[in-house]
């Protein structure tokens, strides 16, 4: 039984369904030594070609699902931190999350699997020890914290979603990766926006022109994954022949001119290795 035929399954899969053989289970999903462990224990050292497989990316992205739907959850649940007109806005992106979520772990599931186990969450950046510096501070009690945090992994469930479309081969479980990676973008795109109601120097997309948001070095780890490579003004025709953007907009001198434009009109990947980094800041 193959993990991706399971997605089209999940709502219709009897909880007495026999598990797929283990051995044709990790051969289908590739690396069966990391099958052993579960993905929160451990950074991926590579980024997602060629190594990487199918079972690498449902459990990462998972535990980006995860990490999303316990900052939302802490979020509503802190008294005055959400104001009464975004509440909404911030229970049906929890919604969405959980729904997410849902689908990701089912899968693993229902292919017999290993599921990582639910981590204990610290926004703080203090892996639950008090002694630890504060890397994220006052992010359940300032909204401005609060929504600085929340578009960073929302921005790198973007590049997360897209970073493991280019390893995916079997359409049904394409499909699933891109719908739910135009949600995190819409997420990103609105908590973008409240940002910039608020008076933050934000695009409603990842821009150069965007504001620095101001953390320790301990915590860059996250701005890199968010937004790290985003201001690249190189997309390539095939390995190693650019597209000569550069040379479109020409002064009379015939120099470039500078378009942050150019660098917003494409979405860039993150390795998973990368990501790894920034979620392991959580957990």
């Amino acid at each position: 039984m193959k993990l991706i035929s399971l997605l089209d399954q999940l709502a219709a899969t009897p909880a007495t369904a026999a598990p797929a053989p283990r051995r044709a289970l990790l051969a289908q999903l590739g690396r069966a030594a990391v099958a052993a462990l579960p993905l929160g224990a451990t950074a991926l050292s590579v980024a997602a070609a060629p190594t990487d497989t199918s079972y690498d990316a449902v459990t990462q992205l998972l535990l980006l699902e995860r990490t999303q739907v316990a900052l939302y959850t802490q979020g509503l649940a802190a008294p005055g931190l959400i104001p009464t007109a975004q509440t909404a806005d911030f229970q049906r992106m929890l919604a969405h999350q959980t729904q997410h979520a849902a689908l990701l772990l089912k899968a693993l599931q229902d292919a017999g699997a290993v599921v990582p186990v639910l981590p204990r969450f610290d926004f703080s950046g203090r892996h639950s020890v008090a002694t630890n510096p504060e890397l994220f501070p006052a992010v359940l009690t300032s909204y401005d914290a609060f929504l600085a945090l929340a578009q960073q992994l929302e921005d790198l469930g973007v590049r997360i979603y897209k970073n493991y479309i280019f390893i995916i081969t079997d359409p049904q479980l394409l499909r699933a990766f891109l719908r739910i990676h135009s949600v995190e973008a819409e997420h990103s795109a609105h908590i973008r926006g409240l940002r910039k109601s608020r008076g933050a120097v934000v695009q409603h997309w990842p821009s150069e022109e965007d504001a620095a948001i101001v953390r320790p070095t301990a915590a860059q780890g996250l701005t890199t994954a968010a937004t790290g490579g985003e201001e690249t003004g190189v997309q390539y025709l095939t390995p190693g022949v650019p597209v000569p953007f550069a040379s479109f907009l020409l002064i009379s001198t015939n120099t470039a001119i500078h378009d942050p434009a150019l660098a917003e009109a494409f979405d860039e990947p993150v390795s998973s290795a990368v990501a790894q980094t920034a979620l392991n800041l959580f957990v």
